[in-house]
């Protein structure tokens, strides 16, 4: 009772809501719960009451705005005089998503730009009714689904999300992560047997180049499936951030600003040029001895990349990225078994681009090698020379086989040498992000 009175305060009561509908638009109306905190009656309402619901803050899954698109027009055209009533906690969000869907599926505006600015202007004063990216992001998402695929929702892609790269990013901005879906969480970064124990200062490797740090777990194939609408959740002192994002409207790379994350315009500092790149590959359900997106994996047409010369045009979205011997190339993503280092590949990409090829870090090609070295020694030292453009501190130590085969609990140190040195994933420089 006493809640009902408090919100009574900001927002219109129930009985009020009932007369204004019932003198108005008395058998004439549909109302659309959009609340997944909030459920009613549907006698009220003389039973027209649809719910489509979602979390405050969130974006919905993507197969119930045309859910709800085909509702609302179905209701709409039966009767001239029929009109809907969408409504959510505030009235703002979550129905400014769907309603400037519902005017894309009608045709009352060409774009979603469009749809978006003439909600805004009509809900809110100040213009700020529809301002959430990632609700923003998925009525494009729904314009591009009623362009391309006709208002059908697209197949479903599987895919791998193998990490992430912040762009000039601070010393100050180091998050830990949850990834969600709309079932639960699939990811966390403060459950995860190689990340609970480590502060985010430690899992996040800062790369060669300036103002960019890498995260991915070493020798897996990545953090998790991805099938549809995913959740990327930051957690950081300064203030946390999201994104929504769909594995079926995206490519397997995706480079965000700022301004393409919730929340990230209240955070307490300011972080100019700030960046969240995304990175995927295709997934099938197996996981390969090898798991190379560089170049290990055929090509689409069925071509292996043995030729790194040739790689020039491969695009991500093919799984593949150029490897050259330069220091631009941040090479910290790491799935490997251990069968093949990164001296050859190294040396392999110094011959094509016709450089001096560099001393290789000898660490061994498998397990069972590293096994017998490090039998009766309970330590291996990472050997003294690095390879060009990652330093690798000199004191760094692999504890026994054990820890090399399945890294539980790594030390900081540990992961930061293993990522290093372990890379199969390779981030290039400008000249790699090519259109998937």
């Amino acid at each position: 009772m006493l809640r009902n009175v408090m919100q009574g305060l900001y927002r219109n009561h129930m009985e009020e809501v009932i007369k204004f509908f019932e003198s108005h638009h008395k058998g004439k109306y549909k109302v659309y719960n959009l609340c997944s905190e909030r459920l009613y009656d549907a006698s009220l309402f003389e039973g027209k009451v649809a719910s489509f619901p979602f979390d405050d803050h969130n974006c919905p899954p993507i197969h119930l705005i045309p859910l709800f698109c085909q509702s609302a027009y179905s209701w709409l055209k039966e009767d001239i005089l029929n009109v809907v009533v969408v409504h959510c906690k505030a009235g703002k969000a979550r129905t400014g998503l769907m309603i400037c869907s519902l005017l894309l599926f009608l045709k009352f505006f060409p774009t979603a730009e469009d749809c978006i600015d003439y909600y805004n202007q009509k809900r809110c004063v100040d213009g700020k009714g529809l301002v959430h990216p990632s609700q923003i992001r998925y009525v494009k998402y729904f314009e591009h689904i009623l362009t391309h695929f006709n208002g059908e929702n697209p197949p479903g892609r599987r895919c791998m999300l193998r990490g992430f790269r912040l762009h000039k990013c601070p010393s100050w901005i180091r998050p830990s992560i949850t990834i969600s879906n709309h079932s639960g969480i699939l990811f966390s970064t403060r459950k995860h047997p190689k990340t609970k124990d480590l502060m985010p200062e430690d899992f996040w490797i800062r790369a060669p180049r300036k103002g960019i740090v890498v995260f991915a777990l070493p020798r897996e194939h990545g953090l998790t499936e991805l099938v549809g609408d995913f959740k990327i959740h930051f957690h950081e002192r300064q203030g946390d951030f999201y994104c929504w994002l769909n594995t079926m409207l995206m490519e397997n790379r995706v480079i965000l600003n700022a301004s393409d994350l919730d929340g990230f315009d209240k955070r307490k500092f300011p972080s100019p040029g700030f960046q969240v790149e995304v990175v995927m590959v295709d997934y099938d359900g197996t996981i390969p001895t090898r798991y190379k997106t560089d170049n290990a994996s055929s090509g689409s047409d069925g071509r292996s990349d043995n030729n790194i010369a040739s790689t020039d045009g491969v695009t991500a979205n093919s799984d593949k990225n150029k490897v050259s011997g330069d220091h631009n190339n941040d090479e910290v993503f790491s799935d490997s078994d251990g069968e093949e280092n990164v001296s050859s590949r190294s040396s392999l990409a110094h011959a094509a681009s016709g450089k001096p090829t560099a001393a290789p870090l000898k660490l061994g090609t498998t397990v069972e090698q590293i096994a017998t070295l490090t039998h009766g020694t309970g330590q291996l030292s990472i050997g003294s020379q690095e390879p060009t453009g990652i330093n690798i501190s000199n004191a760094a130590k692999i504890d026994g086989v054990e820890r090399s085969a399945s890294i539980p609990n790594l030390a900081s140190d540990d992961i930061k040498a293993i990522a290093a040195d372990a890379s199969v994933f390779t981030f290039g420089d400008e000249d790699d992000y090519e259109s998937e």
